[in-house]
């Protein structure tokens, strides 16, 4: 059981690093991967693709092609 638990430790602290890596900023000056512009972006591109696919189920639905 330790050895699950030491196991499942290092997988959570490993992620946590990796995600730590991927979101911190690329230099001390700010405007990395964490800026305001990225997130902009990164929100604009996930709403942009949940109105397409909003809009692509309804006209498929109006179309029949779901039933």
């Amino acid at each position: 059981m330790r050895s699950l638990y030491h196991r499942l430790t290092l997988l959570v602290s490993e992620a946590f690093l990796a995600l730590q890596e991927r979101v911190g900023p690329v230099d001390e000056r700010g405007g990395g991967r964490n800026s305001d512009e990225g997130f902009h972006i990164g929100a604009g591109a996930v709403l942009g693709g949940a109105i397409a696919l909003g809009v692509g189920a309804y006209i498929a639905k109006k179309i029949g092609a779901l039933e």
